[in-house]
């Protein structure tokens, strides 16, 4: 499955008769933690020396949790900064920047792969639902561009949190070098007019916050398919509610899930396809609807 992962698929978007030798990949880079980002800025840094045109479009404030929201208002005028050659502040959400890159940017210069992150924390289980950064990816991939969404873990532990997750800071640099040696394998492979990641689909990866020598390998596997949820409310007396964190996802899990196996030091990579569309089901529902 791995092969057939980072196989070929979506037409990377050369012009016509270019072989690939003849210019350098684009990519379009985004995330939700925001155009200062270390993970993104380090990407961009890392995948531009080597050879390839990448660009960065970010929200320019953090926008994590916020999911697949986009700002849809005709004739608004957005205050966006040009804050480096090939970088944009956008002020909207992961997905406007997805738009922003896509639609305004990039629009006579398509990319040939664009990438969300690498993610500061997880995203797996629950958090998959609401995150910023698979949400960007998976507008890229409705539109029809190959996506990877990317990000790295947290150690599960009171110290950990209460210091601020400073094993995620720690090892957030190779979490990046696990993205870009992952789009050296897909540059190996990339011609004009053949197929640069399965049609239609992308690829959500978490890399565990722990030294290389540490890491056990790397497992596909699906997202959730009933995660638990991230949080709870406890209704006051005054009428009001305070939304707490649930004791359950903060208790280390080593389920056959994407959580489980990140946390047992595991690369996980699920496959998603941003479809929205469940066919099989639509008997049942004929059924129940007769």
């Amino acid at each position: 499955m791995k092969k057939t992962v980072m196989a070929l698929l979506v037409t990377a978007l050369a012009a016509p008769g270019v072989q690939a030798a003849e210019r350098a990949m684009r990519i379009l880079l985004v995330n939700d933690d925001g155009c200062d980002s270390v993970g993104t800025l380090s990407l961009q840094q890392k995948l531009a020396a080597k050879g390839h045109d990448v660009w960065m479009v970010a929200p320019a404030t953090n926008q994590s949790g916020i999911g697949s929201a986009i700002t849809f208002k005709p004739n608004k005028i957005f205050d966006v900064k040009k804050v480096a050659e090939k970088r944009y502040c956008f002020p909207g959400t992961p997905a406007d920047a997805v738009d922003f890159g896509l639609l305004g940017v990039l629009k006579d210069n398509p990319p040939d792969l664009v990438i969300s992150g690498v993610n500061d924390g997880p995203n797996t289980g629950v958090a998959q639902l609401n995150s910023g950064t698979v949400g960007a990816a998976a507008r890229a991939v409705r539109y029809g561009y190959p996506a990877i969404a990317a990000s790295i873990g947290y150690l599960l532990t009171a110290e950990e949190m209460k210091a601020g997750w400073p094993s995620t800071h720690k090892y957030w640099p190779d979490a990046v070098d696990d993205v870009v040696s992952r789009v050296d394998k897909l540059h190996a492979k990339w011609l004009p007019g053949k197929p640069l990641l399965p049609a239609g689909t992308g690829v959500s990866i978490n890399y565990p916050p722990l030294a290389k020598s540490a890491v056990k390998g790397e497992k596909y596997i699906g997202n959730e398919r009933f995660p638990l949820p991230q949080h709870r409310y406890v209704l006051l007396e005054d009428g009001r509610a305070k939304q707490v964190m649930s004791e359950k996802v903060l208790t280390p899990s080593e389920a056959d899930t994407d959580t489980g196996w990140l946390n047992r030091g595991y690369i996980t990579l699920t496959v998603f396809d941003a479809e929205w569309n469940a066919p099989q089901y639509e008997s049942a529902y004929q059924a129940i609807f007769r």
